[in-house]
């Protein structure tokens, strides 16, 4: 293997125009495919990065119109006390307090949610505690758990902040805790700091339809058998709960994982992408293959000498290997840095809200993915020419080694060029309804609560 490497190495070498021609077309297929495989991996693929998180679910009412509506506290009330699939449930609603103190003023991105919140994500605060009951009670305590971002930013990472007043709103609220760094919040990367609903039920806004209602399931409880569960409690009114006409949850409720709801809007533009690149990918290992036959015409006279000499055709083929393998290793070098450029690219480019935007980067799993798809490819546009170099009509002589044999190649040459080509049609035709959805992937809000009511 060290002398085929060594061959392959000097071979290279000698051919510089080739080297780089095909080198660079391989780097541009596998850097733009690792790119994007780098952002749909983490918003795609992953599992999101909560404890069992395809037990936590989202839950909306079920509209006239058969559209997700938000719930209510009264129906997020009820639910708590009925629902046995669930063993956690909770209710959160947009908030942006402006924040006071020593340093300028700043608008927070930030939420009010039910005591159990966290406890449905699975994470708890690093530094204090937790909301309990009797912080989401009415009149309760005013308290906040705080970024460790904003933690850093406004207090430079001081732990004496748990315990400690801050003013926002005008109104002064008592840290009791600090998340973990590398807590991400999907349903609103930007929030920042959180407080309890403290709600009414007296009032109104207490069957408004405003509060996002989040759950968690019970081991062994699937999606299907939850939403079952829920419409049943949907169709069964108690004299204990009840509801006004305009909550009355008669259609039922809609049950969805949350890794389905954060990605549902940016799924197809993502999925488009990626098969765009692939397309990509296609043609520069068409195009490679193409190269290398062109260049095995040229050699036909070597590899009749080898066979004249007693190389088996298996030996053969593995120096054709070693030689594209060593070829795609260069282009797969080449192309992480190609897919870095491309990864900074996309973070600066992605629109505000993107799910998982933060956990888009090369990591171990991207790494894997690249180096994969090099070996894949080293070894798919190193057979076909293999093949036709190592073929068992190399005896014929020397004297075939001229056009007359290397017009052997032509038609597997032309299909190949053939191939390109349409492959490069199909790729520029999908590029028009590629570019439509990339404009629908940079208006998706990616599950930000922003908006909220």
């Amino acid at each position: 293997m060290f002398q085929d490497l060594r061959y392959a190495v000097r071979m290279l070498w000698k051919n510089p125009g080739f080297a780089t021609i095909a080198v660079f077309t391989l780097a541009l297929g596998i850097g733009a495919n690792t790119a994007i495989f780098s952002a749909v991996n983490p918003i795609l693929f992953e599992p999101l990065p909560y404890p069992h998180a395809d037990r936590v679910t989202m839950i909306w009412d079920h509209g006239a119109d058969g559209s997700r509506q938000d719930g209510t506290f009264g129906t997020y009330r009820e639910l708590v006390e009925r629902s046995r699939s669930l063993e956690a449930i909770s209710v959160m609603r947009s908030w942006q307090p402006t924040m006071t103190g020593l340093a300028e003023p700043e608008r927070l991105d930030g939420h009010r949610v039910s005591a159990s919140y966290f406890h449905v994500l699975g994470v708890s605060p690093a530094f204090g505690r937790d909301f309990d009951l009797s912080d989401d009670k009415l009149n309760g305590p005013r308290v906040a758990i705080l970024s460790d971002q904003l933690w850093q930013r406004r207090f430079g990472g001081d732990h004496t902040i748990i315990g400690r007043e801050i003013t926002l709103d005008e109104n002064r609220y008592t840290v009791i805790g600090i998340m973990p760094s590398a807590f991400e919040h999907v349903l609103s990367p930007s929030a920042e700091v959180w407080t309890t609903l403290q709600y009414d039920m007296s009032l109104p806004q207490a069957w408004g339809h405003h509060l996002h209602i989040v759950g968690r399931q019970r081991p062994g409880v699937g999606t299907d058998q939850a939403r079952q569960e829920l419409d049943t409690i949907a169709r069964a009114p108690v004299p204990q709960f009840p509801r006004p006409p305009w909550a009355s949850v008669r259609n039922g409720f809609i049950v969805n994982s949350l890794q389905d709801y954060i990605t549902e809007g940016v799924r197809p533009a993502l999925l488009a992408v990626l098969g765009a690149v692939v397309l990509l990918l296609t043609i520069a290992c068409v195009n490679v293959t193409n190269l290398l036959l062109a260049r095995g015409a040229q050699r036909r006279g070597e590899f009749t000498v080898r066979a004249a000499l007693g190389a088996g055709r298996a030996r053969m083929i593995r120096q054709l290997l070693t030689e594209s393998l060593l070829l795609a290793v260069l282009g797969g070098a080449l192309g992480m840095v190609v897919a870095e450029l491309g990864v900074r690219s996309l973070v600066t480019l992605s629109p505000p809200g993107l799910p998982r935007a933060s956990a888009i980067g090369i990591d171990g799993t991207v790494f894997a993915f690249g180096l994969g798809i090099t070996t894949l490819i080293g070894v798919l546009v190193g057979l076909i020419p293999a093949l036709h170099m190592s073929r068992d009509d190399l005896h014929i002589g020397l004297q075939q080694s001229s056009q007359r044999t290397a017009g052997g190649h032509q038609t597997t040459r032309r299909m190949l060029v053939v191939a390109e080509v349409a492959l490069a049609l199909v790729l520029l035709v999908s590029a028009g309804l590629l570019l439509r959805s990339l404009q629908r992937l940079f208006a998706v809000d990616g599950g930000s609560m922003r908006h909220t009511c």
